[in-house]
């Protein structure tokens, strides 16, 4: 199939004259937001802003612009810390000029820093000392997660005085909101309708920022809290004195085998294009964005090979901190999704032409924003090569009859061409009762007993409202996942819990701090390793002390091994040196007794006995021990990962593992059977596999 090229016009939004910051015009759009949070808080009312605008328009100060005028608080929320980092730059003149800590980037690692200075203990104790202050903060999810549903231990009395500081907050800001999971979400549209639901006539404003058009969590905020909710888009015009945003790019469709994880080898086939892009423009410079470490990893060796003479920099989760912010500046950047967010392609970071994998159309739209934001400094054309499906490269085969398209038309194809995902949203009426009935019982310990009966109705009556299970209901489900099935905790936390390993990175290729916490999947897929045991790890950690201290640190506190309860979550299943990575990736699977799956199978339960095995065969006693005595909050079926993932469309990065079911004798089942572990296993449940159940329980191996 040949690549399909197309011409994207630029993009221009209109701007208005409006009292709105010092020496800028806002768009429309941010004028209408500016307004809109005024008069929301003027009037002490609850508003939830949905804002849709194109990646690199303007939502950073569309949303917080009030809030410089009125030198107000608030808090910004941002699913990645390269993207805290990156908002703290863009509003660190704005809101904080003479650096008063009017605006604080709040993430583990600035904690462990305040911790220190500040002579604490806990980061609890730190963030309330911080939140004191009133500043305008910019965290990730897992902070505020963690201080709404009272999760942090710490002082008798701190937990009431984290959540009061939270409810001074007037404006929240969710950026990037198209990457939460309905989990996450789900949890957003309950610390809505809770602050709601207690103080009604604080008024808050909840606004929610995406590239990309439609989220569950607005008809949950809209019909079932019945909220008030507005969506306000950035819309493009054709006037002479409108201001572009999004400059003129040529885009090639590459079909590539995203299912089977071929984008890499579709990528090095057209090696022979990207030079010849390069010969014409030897000042250009390169940016990819992969799904994948090892793919990421792999490409980057062939531009090496390909370009001997221009230095390749890598950014993605197994970077070091120095080798992320030195890749940048390379003319050629080979990056995942940690560049998808977060990092603004300018001045040495300036980048001609990207390549980029789109599994889904939201990917697509994000991905492609990164590119041709910015008036450039050399006359380098704009040029973007997209990885794509085969079904999704013949739809817009099919459809597309001009040599040239806009930006909004151009998205209205992708949106069409692609497959939507199963975003499980039965899961808020299914399980997420569970969690909320746990935050009511923190949330309650905050108030006097005089007022815990009206709040406790109140935050019922929001719990019933967004998931449709009664106060006895949600209580009764809570008793069962904490008390009886041990399954609760994994739900308490914003984040997926998955197998984390401490690694020692040997390969020599990172010029930044070698010891990492890293997926094990990822180490036993495509990893050379040996294993360490704890105490060999700690030495080897030690001799790096006197370069790295502050790193050092933090890795002793939480590179420690996981606990065998299923409530433990914090921590690593063993620890590895790692010396080099494999061309091809191994076979993985879990294997487990018979015992342990039987009667239980299409369920959210506790399974221990888990061996994980790889083919070739690698040497894992260490790990396979340990893992033996983990209790672990999982679910499985008898059927192969790959037909749930086609039969359910599930999303293209959802982790689903093949499981092999030992007999009492040792044989192994010739049936395949899937595992997923933690949210995972939640997510998968509320699908109605218990339908699939009651046809049967007879276990057939």
């Amino acid at each position: 199939m040949q690549p399909l090229d197309v011409d994207v016009e630029p993009l221009a939004f209109a701007q208005v004259d409006d009292d709105w910051l010092p020496n800028h015009r806002p768009y429309v759009y941010q004028s209408r937001v500016y307004h809109r949070v005024q008069e929301a808080l003027a009037k002490k009312e609850t508003l939830c802003l949905f804002l849709t605008t194109p990646t690199g328009s303007g939502k950073t100060l569309g949303s917080y612009a009030y809030i410089i005028n009125h030198q107000i608080p608030a808090f910004g929320v941002y699913p990645t810390n390269e993207l805290i980092r990156d908002q703290e730059r863009a509003l660190k003149n704005w809101i904080d000029p003479d650096k008063e800590y009017r605006l604080l980037r709040i993430d583990s690692a600035q904690l462990d820093d305040w911790q220190t200075k500040l002579d604490l203990k806990r980061h609890s104790e730190t963030l309330e000392r911080l939140m004191r202050w009133e500043p305008t903060i910019l965290s990730n999810p897992d902070i505020l997660f963690y201080t709404f549903f009272g999760l942090y231990g710490g002082p008798e009395g701190l937990g009431r005085r984290l959540f009061a500081l939270i409810g001074q907050y007037r404006l929240f800001v969710f950026d990037e909101f198209h990457l939460y999971n309905v989990k996450q979400m789900a949890d957003v549209a309950f610390l809505a309708g809770a602050l709601h639901a207690i103080h009604p006539q604080k008024g808050r404003v909840f606004l929610f920022a995406s590239a990309t058009p439609e989220s569950p969590a607005l008809p949950w905020l809209r019909d079932q809290l019945h909220l008030p909710v507005e969506v306000i888009a950035g819309e493009p015009s054709d006037a002479p004195e409108a201001r572009t945003i999004a400059h003129p790019l040529h885009l090639t469709f590459l079909p590539a085998d995203l299912g089977h994880w071929k984008g890499v080898e579709a990528l090095l086939k057209y090696l022979p294009e990207i030079r010849e892009f390069v010969n014409t423009y030897p000042a250009a410079r390169l940016v990819t964005i992969l799904d994948s470490v090892a793919g990421a990893i792999e490409l980057a060796r062939a531009l090496r090979d390909l370009f001997p003479d221009r230095p390749v920099g890598e950014v993605h989760g197994f970077s070091s901190e120095q080798e992320r912010a030195e890749a940048l500046r390379r003319p050629l950047t080979v990056g995942t999704s940690t560049v998808e967010v977060g990092i603004d392609f300018k001045d040495e970071a300036e980048k001609d032409m990207l390549l980029f994998e789109a599994r889904t159309a939201a990917q697509f739209i994000q991905r492609l924003g990164r590119l041709a934001r910015h008036e450039k400094h050399l006359p380098v054309p704009n040029r973007a090569i997209a990885l794509v499906p085969e079904y999704v490269y013949h739809f817009v085969a099919g459809r597309l009859t001009t040599l040239s398209i806009s930006r909004q038309a151009l998205y209205d194809l992708v949106e069409e061409a692609y497959q939507k995902p199963e975003d499980f949203e039965r899961y808020l009426h299914v399980h997420a009762a569970a969690e909320f009935q746990e935050a009511i019982g923190k949330v309650l310990t905050m108030f006097q007993p005089d007022d815990r009966p009206r709040i406790q109705e109140r935050l019922t009556e929001t719990v019933q409202a967004l998931t449709g299970k009664s106060g006895g209901q949600a209580w009764g489900l809570y008793r069962c996942y904490k008390d009886q099935e041990h399954i609760l905790q994994p739900l308490l936390t914003f984040r997926g819990s998955g197998f984390e390993v401490a690694i020692l990175d040997q390969r020599g290729s990172d010029p930044g701090f070698p010891a990492k916490r890293y997926n094990l999947l990822f180490l036993l897929r495509r990893g050379v390793f040996t294993e360490l045991d704890e105490q060999e790890y700690l030495a080897q950690l030690e001799t790096l002390a006197d370069r790295w201290p502050e790193d050092v640190a933090r890795e002793r506190r939480y590179a420690g091994l996981i606990g065998r309860k299923p409530e433990d979550l914090l921590g690593v299943y063993g620890y590895f040196a790692l010396t080099d990575l494999l061309d091809k990736g191994r076979k993985i699977w879990f294997e487990v007794s018979e015992e342990q799956v039987f009667g239980r199978k299409a369920q959210v339960t506790v399974v221990e006995g888990l061996e994980v095995v790889a083919e070739p065969e690698v040497r894992l006693r260490r790990l396979n021990r340990h893992l033996q005595h983990k209790q672990v909050v999982a679910w499985f079926i008898d059927r192969h990962p790959a037909s749930i993932k086609l039969g359910r469309t599930l999303p293209p990065l959802f982790e689903i593992y093949e499981l092999q079911i030992r007999r009492l004798g040792g044989s192994l089942s010739s049936t395949p059977w899937s595992i997923a572990f933690n949210q995972d296993a939640f997510f998968l449940d509320s699908l109605g596999w218990w339908q699939e159940r009651r046809q049967g329980e007879s276990l057939i191996i």
